[in-house]
């Protein structure tokens, strides 16, 4: 075991000094962390926080009472945002006509439009019309209504388009109970009870009713590229068998009285400790540059990263002893680690892939890391059991992958 900790501080201070390893492993993810997930608008944390849920401006130029239950029912739907848009004199024109033909902009989704004959309409309609809104709405479409609704047009989303219609839908059933019941009678009791919700100009537009909500962007793409980079070490440690074998290190090691096990142990600790330096770093970064979630219960990363640590020091381990020249490890290398990521979930969610892919990306350690993590930051309340059957199986792969190395070292010429 002596022999092994002096092979492995030796290594230690080697690899301080590969500034290039340095950068692959941290800076490299890092920016492509960044870029990736900029690209969809939530780059700070701070922002993410402000642009939780659907936020759909409001200008009410009917002002009547089915106008104001209308946008105060739309408020009261979860991650629902109201933005009220003064409306100093609801026979303004030219007021009117300027928002319809201008777009939301910054974080706004939409913008419904009240045009100042909604009340009459609705009041003009028969009990049966009244009854099935979503025909009326269907049919004539929102004009029908003297409503209008506008779309940003830096996010025209068609699920955020429908989900908008359906529940300003929604909201006109419960709007537009007082003036049905007022032509049916059955209708009456209904409408004592719809109480309209507290007034949604009062609604203040950093608060969406979720508690230290995260950044679920980030929640995704810090574990997936860390699992991805981490298993880059495979072409790092195959870099530094060969190097060492064309220098004779490698050599001089074997022929001294040092078991083969000790030396291979003492070549993949330093890249272990690597490892868990690089997702700690990328961990700590996400939380404090992205805004991600740690879960609920943060030390079960602890585990989640040894033991995915350890599953891609052992392959690298594997890998090195299979490997001859440094043309082998570069284009067998990115050929197993791209092909691996691209199965198991690195890049794209498992959950997009066909039932068949999704069971063989169970045979990557990536997939069993992924799935830990996962587990840990995507549910408030996280099944022990998930992350430690997970657990287990990238000891199983980190288990397999080494005593397929030593037995592959073993029979190296010296």
């Amino acid at each position: 075991m002596l022999d092994a900790l002096t092979i492995t501080l030796k290594d230690l201070l080697l690899l301080r000094r590969d500034r290039r390893a340095m950068v692959i492993l941290v800076a490299m993810p890092m920016v492509i962390i960044a870029i990736v997930g900029s690209s969809t608008g939530r780059l700070r944390a701070s922002r993410e926080k402000n642009r939780e849920g659907l936020q759909v401006e409001v200008a009410d130029f009917c002002n009547t009472e089915s106008s104001r239950r209308l946008a105060g029912f739309l408020a009261s739907y979860e991650h629902v945002l109201i933005r009220p848009l003064p409306v100093p004199d609801p026979q303004d024109a030219s007021l009117r006509a300027s928002l319809q033909q201008s777009r939301p902009e910054g974080e706004s989704d939409a913008r419904l439009i009240i045009g100042p004959q909604f009340d009459a309409i609705v009041r003009a309609r028969t009990p049966k019309e009244l009854t099935s809104p979503d025909q009326t709405t269907r049919e004539g479409g929102l004009g029908a209504l003297d409503l209008q609704l506008i779309f940003n047009t830096t996010a025209p989303d068609p699920m955020m388009e429908g989900l908008t219609k359906t529940l300003i839908k929604l909201s006109l059933q419960n709007a537009l109970l007082p003036v049905i019941a007022q032509k049916v009678p059955a209708f009456r009791g209904a409408a004592r009870a719809s109480v309209i919700p507290p007034a949604w100009e009062d609604q203040q537009p950093t608060e969406s009713g979720v508690e230290e909500k995260s950044n679920r962007v980030y929640e995704f793409f810090i574990p997936s590229y860390t699992v991805l980079f981490v298993f880059f070490l495979v072409n790092i440690m195959g870099r530094s068998f060969i190097s060492e074998r064309d220098t004779g290190t490698l050599r001089r090691l074997r022929v001294a009285p040092i078991r083969p096990a000790s030396i291979l142990i003492g070549k993949t600790l330093p890249f272990l400790v690597l490892s868990l330096v690089q997702t700690c770093i990328l961990m700590i970064s996400g939380r404090l540059l992205f805004g991600m979630s740690w879960g609920s219960q943060p030390w079960l990363l602890l585990p989640i990263m040894l033991c995915t640590s350890a599953a891609a020091t052992a392959l690298g381990l594997l890998f090195s002893t299979v490997a001859r020249t440094e043309s082998q490890v570069s284009s067998f290398g990115n050929l197993i680690l791209l092909s691996s990521a691209g199965i198991s979930g690195c890049l794209v969610p498992r959950a997009w892939m066909p039932p068949l892919t999704q069971k063989i990306s169970l045979m990557t350690p990536h997939a069993w890391a992924l799935d830990a993590y996962n587990e840990m930051l995507a549910r408030d309340q996280p099944s022990l059991a998930v992350i430690g059957s997970s657990c287990g199986m990238l000891l199983a792969f980190a288990a397999v992958f080494f005593v397929l190395g030593l037995l592959r070292f073993r029979s190296l010429p010296a």
